[in-house]
């Protein structure tokens, strides 16, 4: 998907649950996104960190050793179709990702399902805020005056806008079925990646979802339900005095981040 105008679309239409965007959502603030760029560590380490592009993507695939057994991460997540080509590069090598930083968006969504063992270090978070769905393109169809009016007043043509919008859902359209391809051959739950259907905010397959919330911190529990087949090193307590139990809670409140909780994934 074209990143200018997926990135005019998600901030036009407030629709950050169903687009993965290359702004972090971080306490930190939006404006919190820093160059991709990978690195072979070793020959057993392989390490991904800042905004997920083509250009990372080219990267991986430059560099990444079939030696590698452990994906280091720290990246605020990015372009769907980016994330979709590096897992090309890494799925099938039975890695351990240890999560340095943040692995939040298309990091989340698409690398942590193929790990072989999850390791969350202590200053860590993860973050779920949704997937390309049939519910955002939904959702663009019904405010498509509001994203025609704002490239209008760009300087744009009818025309131009008109075509714009057009690629604009051609393209999501295109990376459903790409990423509903992705779940099925590595059994991605529903709930992982918060994908919803037109008519309801609801999240298929997944209980107790936290509301009024932008994006989710995923705790244990959601991990360990909604990636069964994941070994998962404890990190719950570290979570908790890092983020939850913290006056760093009010800083995730402040942008709308709420812990997932109860929240777990369900049987498909």
């Amino acid at each position: 998907m074209r990143p200018a105008v997926v990135v005019v679309a998600c901030l036009l239409f407030g629709l950050l649950g169903g687009c993965a965007s290359t702004r972090s959502f971080t306490y930190e603030g939006p404006d919190h996104v820093r160059t991709g760029a990978c690195e072979q560590r070793s020959p057993e380490v392989f390490a991904i960190s800042g905004e997920i592009d083509a250009e990372l993507a080219q990267c991986v695939r430059d560099n990444f050793a079939d030696t590698t057994r452990e994906l280091a991460l720290d990246t605020e997540g990015g372009s769907v179709e980016a994330a979709l080509d590096i897992v090309e590069v890494i799925q099938g090598h039975d890695l351990t990702m240890r999560v340095e930083g943040e692995c939040n968006s298309s990091c989340a969504n698409y690398f942590l399902p193929l790990a072989e063992r999850i390791v969350v270090e202590p200053n860590a978070m993860i973050l779920l805020h949704g997937s390309v769905d049939p519910w955002t393109i939904h959702r663009w169809r019904e405010r498509k005056a509001e994203f025609m009016a704002m490239q209008t007043g760009r300087g744009r043509t009818v025309e131009e806008a008109e075509t714009s919008f057009q690629q604009l859902l051609t393209d999501a359209e295109a990376l459903i079925v790409r990423q509903a391809a992705f779940a099925d051959r590595h059994g991605v739950r529903p709930g992982w990646l918060l994908y919803r259907v037109p008519g309801s905010r609801q999240v298929v397959g997944l209980s107790d979802q936290p509301t009024r919330a932008v994006a989710i911190l995923v705790e244990e529990r959601m991990m360990r339900s909604c990636l069964p087949g994941v070994e998962i090193a404890p990190y719950q307590k570290t979570l908790e005095r890092r983020w939850t139990r913290s006056l760093r809670r009010i800083g995730l409140f402040w942008v709308r981040i709420a812990p997932s909780g109860r929240a777990a994934c369900t049987a498909d």
